[in-house]
């Protein structure tokens, strides 16, 4: 009964939530630059007060938040690293928090470094209302569509009463599909539930276009959204061939939630200015419109532990022009970002590359790690371990990792530092590069 009155409170607080982010979609670019800068303020001040990292971080910058005046001055605040988070996690908590009212979310890892991050629950129906507002604003429908969510399932959620009784009058009909299981069984329990609506990686919507010409059944959904990945052209179009509709890309991450997204008129990514500050920097100064820079975030919404001048990993263009569909979120195109190969195994299964990412969001050991597929027998597993990890804690870590993996030879490589030239890759292939696997039938 808790559950449900739980669940009904919840989706009450996030269809409010809902409602005004949409308004805010809609609002004048001078009218949201003027909400940004007011919320970058109030962070500034509460991070300097509350928050020991910052506190210290702007005092050596000589930086004082109530000088504040536009988001140029955010340049004058040196640049938050996953390795900042990483070693200072205690000291980026606010002193205010209390620890029993967070959630703690370990990220995918897209750069090779999962990190853990903290937030109050109190801001998890902003959080559900960001991750719905692409949805609506493309023509989704929350409670009458039948929606599938292809992801990587770490702990199943059990529907309440009050979620059973919403789909026995025949609406919020949603599923969650393993992007784990074998792609047959996805494909088939998939092809059963004949979704409207389908969410998943670019690359496990590839798996099962490659999956759809081996069969007569057709997945036609009436919507497809992306997430997680680089969405590049050569796999839209194959997606888009596939099931019959052009996917809708979207760009977020645990950090920062849902941070830009496609509309129909798909001219670039509207960014969700209202809650996240998001910078476009090359050498410590913002690029001009057109050109590319550093993706650099700052959510506005986690008081627990901010992330300012977060640096996430991607490249990307800031837009100048506005989007002709009349929302005033500005725009923003993705240049690089989390783009990896496949790994195929010696019976032929293939594994997404964000599938990895379970492998090591249970270990705390490894802040740091790159797979590399050298022939179909052999994987080779480069980590870099956190300071003071002990013994039997890495050896939990490789029969963990060696036991997902059958007739594989596992070589583990404990480095100081994964070399890196260029864009980092946590999965390559020398066997079939993502772009050969793309373009293979």
């Amino acid at each position: 009964m808790l559950s449900s009155v739980h669940s009904f409170y919840y989706w009450s607080r996030v269809l409010y939530q809902l409602r005004a982010l949409r308004k805010n979609t809609w609002l004048s670019l001078t009218d949201l630059e003027k909400m940004q800068l007011k919320r970058l303020r109030s962070l500034l001040s509460y991070a300097d007060q509350n928050v020991p990292f910052y506190h210290q971080r702007f005092k050596k910058a000589k930086f004082d938040p109530d000088d504040f005046k536009s988001i140029e001055d955010l340049c004058r605040i040196p640049i938050l690293t996953k390795e900042d988070v990483q070693k200072n996690f205690a000291s980026l908590t606010s002193k205010k928090v209390d620890l029993d009212k967070c959630n703690k979310e370990v990220t995918s890892g897209s750069t090779g470094n999962p990190l853990a991050i903290l937030a109050e629950k109190r801001v998890d129906p902003l959080f559900g209302a960001n991750r719905l507002r692409h949805y609506v604003e493309n023509g989704g429908r929350v409670f009458k569509d039948k929606y599938a969510l292809l992801t990587v399932v770490r702990n199943p959620v059990k529907r309440t009463a009050f979620g059973s009784s919403l789909e026995k009058f025949g609406f919020f009909k949603r599923a969650k599909f393993n992007t784990q299981s074998p792609i047959e069984e996805v494909f088939n329990n998939l092809a059963n539930f004949n979704p409207q609506v389908i969410d998943s990686y670019p690359s496990f919507l590839i798996m099962l276009a490659r999956e759809m010409e081996k069969r007569e059944k057709v997945i036609a959904p009436r919507l497809v959204f992306g997430f997680g990945e680089l969405l590049d052209d050569r796999s839209r179009k194959i997606i888009n061939s596939a099931f019959g509709t052009e996917i809708i890309d979207t760009y977020g991450c645990t950090e920062a939630g849902d941070i830009a997204w496609e509309c129909s008129e798909r001219t670039g990514y509207h960014i969700n200015a209202d809650l996240v500050a998001t910078e476009f920097v090359k050498d410590n100064e913002h690029v001009a419109g057109g050109e590319s820079g550093e993706i650099i975030l700052t959510p506005l919404w986690n008081y627990a532990m901010p992330l300012i001048r977060y640096k996430i990993g991607d490249v990307g263009k800031p837009c100048d022009e506005l989007c002709s569909c009349g929302r005033g979120l500005p725009l923003m195109k993705i240049l690089e970002g989390r783009f990896e190969d496949f790994i195929i195994l010696p019976d032929g299964k293939v594994i997404s590359p964000l599938n990895n990412l379970t492998y090591f969001d249970k270990f705390e050991c490894v802040t740091e790690y790159r797979i590399i597929q050298e022939t179909m027998n052999k994987l080779v597993l480069q980590v870099v371990l956190k300071e003071g990890t002990k013994e039997n804690e890495f050896e939990k870590f490789k029969d963990n990792f060696i036991n997902e993996f059958e007739d594989v030879t596992i070589e583990i490589e404990v480095l100081d530092a994964i070399p890196r030239t260029g864009k980092f890759r946590r999965v390559v292939s020398k066997i079939m590069p993502r772009e050969q696997f793309i373009l293979s039938k």
